[in-house]
């Protein structure tokens, strides 16, 4: 699962004025970060299931949304 901290720094370099054009021609600059992305989607609605399932219904939609806007991440980002 990413940190929130490593979450905020890749953020910023992808949001970056500076390095925004360049992130978004190739997205194998932020491989190893799709990854931890792409992962951290699955963990976030695993995470949403188990709760949703012990009738936690506020804690599967906090997970549920953090999976959506990593797959927003995802979307924008890594996919080519």
């Amino acid at each position: 699962m990413i940190l929130p901290l490593k979450l905020f720094y890749f953020k910023r370099k992808i949001f970056n004025p500076i390095t925004v054009a360049p992130s978004f021609h190739s997205n194998r600059l932020y491989h190893g970060e799709c990854q931890e992305i792409y992962e951290a989607i699955g963990t976030f609605i695993s995470l949403a299931d188990v709760e949703w399932k012990q009738d936690n219904a506020e804690k599967a939609m906090f997970y549920s949304t953090a999976s959506a806007n990593y797959a927003t991440i995802y979307e924008t980002v890594c996919r080519e």
